[in-house]
């Protein structure tokens, strides 16, 4: 198994890529780190094949080729004709990049070429409005693509207008508005993740420290619950950002930026029940990757990658038990 990191670059990161000791989760960098600029987040291809990076500060994403022994070799950059990208993703076909443009609140798409590089903007979607909170909702900031399981179409969270936009991508990937789903007034929706089986969607909100719960309702989503993000009250203020499903459908974590740690929710009948709080063993955990029954925690202000067991038996991450330097640490992709 091979897991890469990316990370910001004003801090030394680039993209890391590690061999995983399949007994303790252990990382040991198998290459030098692949040149880029701020890769705050990372995506593959449907056959992992080609990596494709934002390039936050620049403007720009970047698509690369691996070989079969891991390495990536850049296939060029384009701009995204949006500022501060922040996550993207392939879409179901494989012909296109979608990308959300945090600054400005955009969504772009970049047609994917045979071999894997990327051609010039096809479309560019921006949003407007804003939101309750003067410093952080002044208008609109698109955060996270995820497409439905269904592949027919796909959300984008906006933490600027609270608002979780649905689109779909013509034949020749032109952006088509779908419809508006409102999230809590000054909740900040960041990233979104979907049960396996139930349809149920969940959504870390940044700005009030909670989840929002969803089902779906016709062909749409109508909130039907909402936590707080932490079991224990926060002391100083917390902002949730990744949050992941369990393969099995049990379990549902939220990493805690401020808290600095990952929060076990059970999923039941009637819906999300707090288990516990994990510290990351790190600071600011922004990012998050469940990979077999452990857990690979991006700590960005502490620079590290921390490495927990998760029993499989109470879906809690037990303590630490290795940890990877990783300057600016944002993202971790299992290769």
């Amino acid at each position: 198994m091979l897991i890469y990191v990316g990370a910001y670059t004003s801090t030394g990161g680039g993209i890391r890529c590690y061999e995983q000791d399949p007994s303790t989760g252990a990382l040991t960098e198998a290459h030098p780190p692949a040149t880029a600029i701020d890769p705050s987040f990372l995506a593959w291809d449907a056959v992992k094949a080609n990596l494709y990076a934002v390039s936050e500060s620049t403007g720009g994403v970047e698509a690369f080729a691996r070989s079969d022994h891991g390495l990536l070799t850049s296939l060029g950059q384009q701009w995204t004709g949006g500022a501060d990208p922040c996550h993207l993703v392939v879409d179901p076909t494989g012909k296109f990049l979608v990308t959300a443009n945090y600054a400005g609140g955009s969504v772009s798409v970049h047609p994917i070429n045979e071999d894997g590089s990327l051609g010039g903007r096809r479309d560019l979607l921006e949003h407007g409005g804003s939101g309750p909170d003067p410093e952080r909702q002044e208008g609109p900031h698109a955060h996270m693509i995820a497409y439905r399981p269904s592949g027919t179409s796909f959300y984008v969270t906006d933490l600027g207008t609270d608002q979780i936009h649905e689109y779909a991508l013509s034949p020749d990937g032109a952006i088509l508005p779908v419809r508006e789903i409102p999230a809590d007034a000054g909740s900040g929706p960041r990233h979104i993740a979907f049960h396996p089986t139930s349809g149920t969607v969940y959504v870390s909100a940044e700005l009030d420290s909670s989840v929002l719960v969803y089902q779906p309702q016709g062909d749409g989503l109508v909130q039907v619950g909402k936590v707080a993000a932490t079991v224990e009250p926060p002391a100083e203020r917390n902002y949730p950002s990744h949050i992941e499903c369990s393969a099995d459908g049990r379990f549902v974590y939220v990493a805690n930026r401020g808290t600095d740690c990952v929060t076990v929710f059970a999923v039941t009948p009637d819906g999300l029940t707090p288990v516990t709080d994990v510290p990351t063993g790190g600071r600011w955990p922004r990012h998050f990757a469940i990979i077999g029954d452990l857990l690979y925690i991006a700590n960005q202000d502490s620079g590290t990658i921390t490495v927990a067991p998760i029993d499989p038996a109470t879906g809690v991450p037990a303590t630490p038990v290795a940890v990877a330097e990783v300057a600016g640490a944002a993202c971790v992709l299992a290769g």
